[in-house]
């Protein structure tokens, strides 16, 4: 039994080295081929064109002119005229307020138009005496004064009781309801320009870096489709202290109301460009102690192809590509896949983007 265990064992031990010295064999033979006949590579030829490089931004939509309705007086409403995404004009009346004096302070509209009233009364008395020659110019001049007093407090009275749109725009927000007070010099509605609008936005330290006022700025829905081209406007020269981002606006068109103030909206800005340069996909290239590289194919003795590493100068670079400002010529065939096994002056063989050779 030990003499058969025995031999065993022994098979065993053959049949394992025997297959190690196989496997040396087969190694072998695939770098002797590579050796011979070149390493296996993938190319791509460095083609002249243009190069844009685009930064993703998101922000809020508000109008290029917007201004808060107030009232100077604690008082309370009593109607409200305009509702949101209501169109106004200036003159348009938009919150009603009670017409009383809210307290003995004040006068009220009613007080107002008397007096008023009364004063027109006694300067169009006082202007016929003075006609007359019955009574002085300067006692003519008083009545007048007192008329414009009147006057000027009967408009604050009617101000005061009846909100109006001093400039042209969109309601975009409501912020009292009929029955409640309005507090003394809190907005009560906002009005907004939507014919044109800004996005404000805030930047990151790498995105603000590449990011001026005059780029060009695109929105686009995946909704519907619904694009727009705009300009980023401002840029803040300092970033904020707690937050560590840069704030800015972009400005866009609005004239089919699309863009809607309040939401938040994703948008791109044309961050850098380059036309008529040498440019190579970004995958050719690798960087070691900040220099960039990349391997060329060149013809060899006899013909045959070799694989020639270049330093090269990179210009603007994105995801997908990137501008060669020295070292490669439009034409040139780079290595795109297989350059990691790859030293200075191998054999290569093209087997895609070329032919095989």
């Amino acid at each position: 039994m030990i003499f058969w265990i025995s031999i065993a064992v022994v098979a065993v031990l053959f049949a394992l080295r025997f297959w190690q010295l196989r496997g040396r064999e087969s190694y072998a033979s695939i770098g002797s081929i590579q050796e011979a006949e070149g390493k296996p590579i993938e190319v791509v030829a460095a083609a002249t064109g243009d190069l844009e490089s685009w930064t993703t931004l998101a922000g809020t939509v508000e109008g290029t002119f917007q201004y808060p309705v107030i009232s100077t007086n604690s008082i309370a409403v009593i109607g409200v005229a305009k509702k949101e995404g209501d169109a106004v004009r200036p003159g348009d009346i938009l919150i009603r307020l009670e017409t009383t004096a809210p307290n003995p302070m004040l006068y009220s509209y009613p007080r107002s138009l008397a007096v008023y009233q009364d004063a027109l009364a006694d300067v169009e008395r006082m202007r016929r005496l003075y006609q007359e020659g019955a009574i002085s110019k300067q006692a003519l001049d008083k009545a007048e004064l007192a008329l414009e007093v009147a006057k000027a407090d009967l408009a604050n009275a009617r101000e005061s009781t009846g909100l109006i749109a001093t400039h042209a725009g969109v309601v975009t927000s409501v912020l009292v309801k009929e029955g409640e007070m309005a507090n003394a010099y809190e907005p009560l509605m906002w009005i907004a320009r939507t014919d044109s609008v800004r996005i404000t936005f805030e930047a990151g330290s790498r995105q603000a870096m590449a990011l001026r006022a005059g780029q060009k700025a695109v929105w686009r829905s995946t909704m519907n489709g619904d694009s727009g081209v705009g300009v980023l406007s401002k840029v803040d020269l300092s970033a904020d202290p707690s937050s560590h981002l840069v704030r800015g606006e972009a400005i866009f068109p609005n004239a089919g109301g699309k863009l809607i103030p309040g939401i938040l909206v994703s948008f791109e800005v044309l961050a850098g460009e380059r036309r008529g340069i040498v440019k190579v996909p970004t995958g050719c290239l690798s960087e070691a102690q900040g220099v960039w590289r990349l391997f060329a194919v060149e013809e060899g003795e006899g013909g045959k192809l070799v694989g020639r590493l270049r330093k090269v100068e990179v210009g603007l670079m994105t995801t997908d590509e990137a501008e060669i400002k020295s070292g490669v010529n439009e034409g040139d065939r780079i290595v795109r896949f297989g350059q990691a096994t790859l030293e200075d002056g191998d054999l290569v063989k093209i087997v895609r983007g070329g032919a095989a050779r």
